[in-house]
């Protein structure tokens, strides 16, 4: 242990030191005066000023001395180094990080209620030196206050902070307090976790240990043993069996519970409306399907829901969704002069069966094709038919660069002739010549490109077989250079290409579709593969029936409006347009469709509510958003398991010499504080010294 100084210049004023010294060494002369009446008669005698040899007041001086010396050493800084700081130097003032679960699950009975007393009564427990931070988590963290130490503002924060529709995550919230606690520079840590400590929410392999020294107090809200009920999902089948324009419903419904439930009832509403009503038995810990009646697609966006008789968790006994009148994807089949209507047979069939989404097919022939056939399109197949010339073929290149989709089928028309030039950057320079492979048992895919969206279905195993598929001609081909090859046959040929052509795409398949060349048309992959181009190449865009809150929502871009193609691009008094969005707690404010403010935050569970200010091409949108229900799982975890995962490895004796360690020593006498009390102490030596000089002078009187 010793003294060193920071700033030991000033230690040159000890050299005032010498004028006490000299005061007390040197020898006054009277002030007594005798008067004389005259001096005539007087003989002058020189007399000479002696100094002391010794000191008659030595408490005076010593006084005056240490005032000089403590004044010298507080503005040299002085700093006490010691091996280990205890809490009488560094203090104890706390860094405090509040960690409040805001998490849906918190609205189980009254633990929300619960948390906000913890906080408040850790907030009461603050000294006047602390300082806290009151962090909100859920799925994300967020520090809701700047460090204080005011209660009042603390409180403030409470009143404001409400429960979230997001899902416990520990890993955003103990990774901010950590961050928050290693810029801090205040003595002592602590984190107070108050939560119900969901086992859904920890890892368990997270490496977010705390600074050392950090004290953890954890508040458990959790319930021994939780029941809850909950509709964990929703299926809206538009399949053909559901009837024309019409929606079966069905609801997955959750017992988190140790008892079974009977005859629970499950609500179907429409609209506000309830429709149709059911019961259903949930076994203890297990879950039913409930299903309701088909019913008609109404001609609107129209909110729905599915919902269960609340229980302590009301959060989660509803299921939210829209339903959205179907439009069919319009499709125009261009096909050769001489063609025959059987060559598309095939390929009509299996679009005329889609039904998510159904295709509108009209079926021309390209000498017939003027370019307003492009109005309201979104897909366009040239079955084995020449690329238009003329203003029909630079209107269908400008289809395509706007962002609509190009098939070009390739077959025994399609030689040497099937398109000029003026489009070999778009096609290639052209179809090559007919590879024969009648004999033996044909050719057959080998290489598909199976992260692509047209393949990415067939994947999985049992999904769909394309080696099953036998080729007997196709034609060579050699798109252009920045075509992708997606799908080559045994030989090493082009089977499907794909290009990007300004907003849209292009595809050529090298073999036809009409079971001439082979007999993919009559093989179960076909249906599925077809659905699968046209929806690719139609930039088909499925308008969700809901979102799951945390996720965001781009106002600018309505699925329900335009499902295909290229998003439009707004105007720039359309950019400009407010929009009034109202949120499911009934909050209403304002964004607008372009800039900065077109994405929308889904942050509560319900529906929103997207208006236009005034009259616009924008159209009144509903957004259905539901919660995360892995959080409907109140099953709790160990405190002590999550508390000793972030606990840090040290065993916290060692706080002071590691935080004496890790400060500078400008922070070290920052904390110390030494020369306040050397100045305090020159005040009392300086109000002593004055004291003690005035009784001296008055007794040499």
């Amino acid at each position: 242990m010793g003294f060193t100084f920071l700033a030991p210049l000033f230690l040159a004023g000890l050299a005032a030191l010498a004028i006490p010294i000299l005061i007390h060494l040197t020898h006054r002369e009277r002030r007594d005066a005798i008067q004389f009446p005259s001096l005539m008669f007087l003989r002058r005698v020189p007399y000479r000023t002696v100094r002391r040899q010794r000191i008659r007041h030595w408490l005076l001086f010593l006084l005056r001395v240490a005032a000089i010396l403590l004044v010298a050493a507080a503005f040299a800084r002085p700093l006490l180094e010691r091996a280990s700081l205890g809490p009488a130097v560094l203090g104890t003032a706390r860094e405090v990080v509040i960690l409040l679960d805001r998490s849906y699950s918190m609205g189980y009975g009254d633990r929300w209620s619960r948390a906000v007393a913890a906080a408040r009564r850790a907030i009461d427990g603050l000294e006047h030196d602390d300082r806290a931070t009151i962090v909100l988590f859920s799925d994300g963290a967020e520090a809701a206050n700047h460090r204080s130490g005011d209660g009042t503002t603390l409180h403030r924060v409470l009143d404001r902070a409400k429960l979230g529709s997001g899902s416990t995550q520990y890993g955003p919230a103990f990774q901010l307090a950590r961050d928050l606690l290693e810029a801090s520079d205040l003595p002592q840590r602590e984190v107070v976790l108050i939560t119900d400590f969901q086992r859904v929410g920890w890892e368990g392999q997270q490496d977010l240990r705390l600074p050392e020294g950090t004290v953890i107090r954890p508040i458990d809200l959790s319930d021994p043993e939780p029941a809850n009920l909950a509709v964990t999902g929703v299926l809206l089948d538009r399949s053909p069996q559901s009837g024309s324009n019409r929606v079966a419903v069905s609801a997955r419904v959750a017992n988190a519970a140790t008892v079974p439930v009977s005859d629970l009832p499950v609500v179907l509403e429409i609209d506000g409306q309830e429709l149709q009503r059911r019961s259903v038995d949930l076994p203890s810990d297990g879950s039913a399907t409930v299903r309701f009646g088909a019913l008609a697609v109404p001609d609107r966006v129209t909110p729905g829901r599915v919902w269960v008789e609340g229980d302590r968790l009301s959060q989660d006994d509803a299921f939210h969704f829209v339903v959205a009148p179907v439009r069919a994807v319009p499709i125009l089949v261009l096909q050769h002069p001489s063609a025959r209507s059987s060559e598309t047979l095939y390929l009509r069939r299996a679009l005329s069966i889609g039904y998510d989404p159904p295709f509108d097919i009209e079926v021309k022939r390209v000498t017939q094709f003027v370019p307003s056939d492009l109005d309201e399109r979104a897909l366009v197949i040239l079955s084995d038919a020449p690329f238009p010339r003329g203003a029909a073929g630079q209107r269908l290149r400008q289809f395509v660069a706007g962002g609509g989709g190009l098939l070009v089928v390739l077959g025994r028309r399609s030689g040497q002739g099937a398109w000029t030039a003026d489009v070999a950057g778009l096609l290639g320079p052209g179809p090559g010549t007919v590879v024969d492979r009648l004999g033996g048992r044909g050719g057959t895919l080998s290489i598909l490109e199976y992260s692509h969206p047209v393949f990415a279905p067939f994947s999985a195993p049992r999904s769909g077989d394309f080696s099953a598929t036998r080729f007997f001609r196709y034609r060579r081909y050699e798109g252009p250079p920045a075509a992708a090859v997606l799908a080559r046959f045994d030989d090493g040929a082009i089977a499907l290409t794909e290009v990007a052509a300004g907003a849209g795409r292009v595809m050529v398949w090298t073999a036809g579709l009409a079971n001439l060349w082979n007999d993919l048309p009559v093989q179960p992959v076909f249906l599925p593969f077809v659905h699968e181009v046209a929806r690719h190449l139609s930039g088909y865009r499925q308008a969700p029936p809901w979102y799951t809150a945390g996720q965001v929502v781009d106002l600018a871009l309505d699925p329900t409006a335009q499902p295909w193609g290229a998003p439009p691009a707004l105007e720039a008094d359309e950019e400009q347009q407010e929009l009034v969005i109202e949120t499911p707690s009934g909050e209403r404010f304002m964004a607008s469709a372009g800039g900065d403010r077109r994405h929308l935050e889904l942050r509560g569970h319900g529906f929103y509510v997207i208006r236009p200010m005034e009259g616009t091409a924008f159209e009144r949108r509903v957004v259905a958003v539901n919660l995360d229900y892995v959080e409907s799982d109140l099953t709790p975890l160990d405190p002590e398991e999550l508390v000793g995962a972030v606990t840090p490895r040290g065993d916290g004796d060692d706080r002071a010499a590691t935080l004496a360690a890790a400060l500078t020593p400008a922070q070290r006498e920052r904390r110390q504080g030494l020369w306040w009390y050397l100045l305090v102490a020159v005040l009392l030596l300086l109000l002593a010294e004055t004291a003690l000089a005035t009784r001296l002078s008055r007794a040499a009187r």
